[in-house]
């Protein structure tokens, strides 16, 4: 049996509200990844920070 086939039995399973809270999950893993994947090309999070307090001082 597939982790998709798993997933998808559990899935059924679920009271609405837990099932709510297993799709906030999932999309921020997703975003997770994606962010992971663009990593080695966009600009770290302190150097955002660097390049607002630039802006901020001006």
């Amino acid at each position: 049996m597939s982790a998709r086939e798993i997933l998808a039995e559990e899935i059924q399973r679920l009271p609405e509200p837990l099932l709510c809270e297993v799709l906030i999950y999932l999309k921020f893993l997703v975003r997770q990844q994606e962010e992971a994947a663009w990593s080695d090309l966009l600009p770290s999070r302190e150097v955002e920070q660097e390049v607002l307090d630039l802006l901020d001082g001006q």
